[in-house]
């Protein structure tokens, strides 16, 4: 029984040392490759754990900035805390490799002067390979300012799944994201206003321009265009239902979307009876709002079809066609 202890020991220690040996020289290599291109990367001294349940390389702290330039016009930078590399033998014997970030983590994004910066301190990733990576966290805080108005979105239980093709061919797919989250406060409406979503899903893909392989993902140049395959999301307590799809040509930023509501009289009561979406509403789409309104009135009519429109995407702006809706809703266009 000694002797088998003995020997299960000296197995565990020996693929501990040889996991841990390969952790590091992931680790390295990836910090070689930020600053490559052109990242400042500072990082404590790494130590070593795991044995005798797993292996692991650990770093108490990373700082990376990467400052803007005429190859690369933006700036970005990250903080993190408590960075694990690797996990338990169930994690490392699968095909996937775990890095999980207990600490503070912060990240921040400028680009022509719009600032974009994340807050989380649970982010949990697995890479299937370098190019496929999957994660999680259970809260995570956006905070727009700069060019944007300030505004801050929380979400919680988000999750999903990142896909990079650096070396994609024009028109192809560069960059893919797959997310879903339960919830989402504070997103923003127009006119200063915001709503709580859940059961949030975002599915889109940017597909490569024709100088993409020379340039950074993070670059807006290197795409070519903008596929947005499911942006959808319910209002807190309703049952109705809020999708989005369509295209937008980069940079220029001008496309086509598809709205689909369902259960849209739900969602129409909510709007007008918040007083900042209401007053900038034209007048004649207030009252044919409310005379659909009033024709929906019953249970079973409010259960009927969706209804569907497309809106024009001008310089990223998104632009209604108040008129269309007007005429949707007066009875000169077939009412769902």
């Amino acid at each position: 029984m000694i002797a088998i202890l003995a020997i299960s020991t000296f197995l565990d220690t020996l693929c501990w040392r040889h996991t841990v040996h390969r952790l590091e020289t992931v680790a390295h290599t990836a910090i070689a490759t930020a600053r490559k291109n052109g990242w400042v990367v500072n990082t404590t001294p790494s130590h070593r754990g795991g044995w005798p349940f797993g292996a692991w390389v650990e770093l108490d702290r990373l700082d990376a900035t990467h400052p803007a330039s005429s190859g690369a016009p933006y700036d970005a930078g990250w903080a993190a805390e408590h960075l694990r590399l690797g996990g338990s033998w169930p994690f490392l014997l699968g095909a996937e490799l775990p890095v999980s970030l207990t600490g503070h983590q912060a990240a921040r994004l400028v680009l022509n002067n719009a600032i974009l910066t994340f807050v989380t301190a649970d982010l949990q990733i697995r890479f299937k390979n370098p190019q496929d990576l999957c994660f999680s966290v259970s809260q995570l805080k956006l905070a727009f300012s700069g060019h944007w108005p300030d505004k801050q979105i929380f979400a919680k239980n988000l999750s999903g799944r990142l896909i990079r093709f650096p070396e994609a061919l024009a028109g192809a797919t560069r960059l893919g994201i797959d997310a879903k989250a339960a919830d989402l406060s504070g997103f923003p409406l127009p006119y200063g206003a915001s709503v709580d979503l859940h059961q949030m899903h975002l599915a889109l893909a940017l597909t490569a321009s024709d100088a993409s392989t020379e340039l950074s993902l993070l670059d807006p140049s290197s795409y070519g265009r903008l596929l947005l395959q499911d942006a959808s999301a319910s209002p807190a307590s309703t049952n109705s239902r809020i999708i989005l799809s369509g295209a937008m040509a980069l940079p220029s930023r001008n496309g086509t979307l598809t709205l689909t509501v369902i259960q849209w009289q739900t969602l129409a009561d909510r709007l007008l009876a918040q007083p900042e979406i209401e007053s900038h509403l034209a007048p004649d789409l207030q009252v044919a709002l409310r005379k659909a309104l009033e024709k929906t009135s019953t249970r079973q009519a409010r259960n009927g079809q969706p209804l569907s429109m497309a809106i024009p995407v001008v310089n990223g702006e998104i632009l209604p066609d108040t008129q269309a809706f007007s005429a949707l809703f007066n009875g000169k266009a077939p009412l769902p």
